[in-house]
């Protein structure tokens, strides 16, 4: 199938949707806003590469000491809790000036919430299942990008069985019940939770939910580590997912271009706007969800069955922080599609949410959105906030 293609390529290029985007940011937000989130959890250390400061740099001289030895200057920075599912909860907290009614599942502790996420949920997130301790990632963060060195063992821990014996099906089936949205991430750190995403999908067709009533965003997550055959299981389910839930499926550029070597795309290394956008058709057109969305650093596209648009984002040359800007831009993907934006607004909102972020090191409100898409139609837009 062919999907009509609309290419955003500028914000000057976005100047006619940029009237009714701010209009939807100032209204009061959905009654009654609830969502579950999860499933991981980790506590990252961040360590900010000095000498050299860039990815392109940093590859070259370790291949050279490959059989030696080197040694390089750094920044330790400290912990901060992490994992997609906790950033991405905290992210759409703050959009929506923590008044939304949130739930978070994941591992967070050995039975009792670690207090890294404690200190961090507290105010933001109603109500905490823990399932697992929290994994660990050592976080090398560049000019350019970042790298992540993760133990993940932790993360084996997260079961369907685990989730049904701390939380009880009664506690289930009420999350259920009232979520608007949920948000399942990190599917490559957690080897056991696709049977989670499919059994939320039949227990909510079991307990009544309309079909199509609730948002279900999925985020891979970096998994080329995960197995052919997870891979393949993993497509083999979304059918049913998709029947019941109204699905995103969101990927990096990186994860794009390894899901579109299975379908025979020829796609790596290539970031131009329409080449974002047809590997976003040519995944939409292969994987049953009901939107695919690609997320480069410099904008992202998004195919449905009919159509397909990418849009720019507000690139940011010297970002004071990346881990977390794609969980930044899926939580505002999410808010906005939740607020009824058209898959352009989405995508603008994403892209805004996580501009803003990797200038300042915060999440925006909705409103401060505004304000942000304004200065960066206007050209005035800093490198940092």
């Amino acid at each position: 199938m062919s999907q009509a293609t609309h290419l955003y390529e500028t914000i000057d290029d976005l100047c006619s949707l940029l009237p009714a985007f701010k209009q939807e940011l100032i209204q009061d937000p959905p009654s009654n806003l609830k969502g579950t989130v999860g499933f991981d959890g980790f506590v990252d250390t961040f360590i900010r590469m000095r000498q050299p400061a860039s990815m392109a740099e940093f590859g070259p001289k370790v291949a050279e000491a490959s059989g030696i030895a080197a040694s390089y200057s750094v920044n330790h920075e400290g912990d901060k809790f992490g994992g997609n599912g906790p950033l991405f909860i905290t992210a759409f907290s703050d959009l929506f000036s923590n008044q939304a009614d949130l739930s978070y599942i994941g591992g967070l502790g050995n039975g009792e919430v670690e207090p890294i996420f404690a200190k961090a949920l507290a105010g933001k997130v109603q109500r905490i299942f823990t399932l697992a301790p929290s994994a660990h990632s050592d976080c090398l963060e560049f000019t350019d990008g970042k790298v992540m060195l993760g133990d993940f063992d932790a993360c084996d821990e997260i079961t369907l069985q685990k989730m049904i014996e701390v939380m009880g099906q009664d506690a289930i089936d009420q999350e259920l019940n009232q979520a608007k949205f949920i948000s399942a991430v990190n599917w490559g750190k957690l080897p056991n939770v696709g049977e989670i995403w499919s059994y939320l999908a039949s227990q909510s067709k079991a307990i009544g939910r309309t079909a199509k009533e609730v948002l279900f965003f999925m985020d891979l997550a970096e998994f080329e580590h995960r197995s052919e055959e997870d891979v393949r299981k993993l497509i083999a389910s979304l059918g049913d997912i998709t029947a019941q839930f109204n699905t995103i499926m969101s990927f990096n550029l990186k994860e794009a271009w390894q899901m579109g070597d299975r379908f025979g795309g020829n796609f790596r290394g290539k970031k131009d706007p329409a080449s974002v956008a047809e590997l976003a058709c040519l995944l939409r057109n292969h994987l049953d969800v009901d939107r695919i969305i690609i997320h480069p650093n410099d904008g992202a596209a998004c195919a449905d069955a009919n159509s397909c648009v990418f849009v720019p984002g507000p690139y940011c040359q010297s970002p004071l922080i990346s881990t977390g800007a794609g969980d930044n831009f899926g939580a505002g993907c999410v808010a906005a599609s939740l607020m009824g934006l058209d898959n352009a607004g989405m995508l603008l909102a994403g892209n805004s949410t996580s501009g803003y972020f990797v200038r300042s090191g915060r999440t925006p409100g909705l409103r401060d959105l505004v304000t942000f898409v304004e200065s960066w139609a206007a050209g005035s837009l800093p490198e940092r906030l």
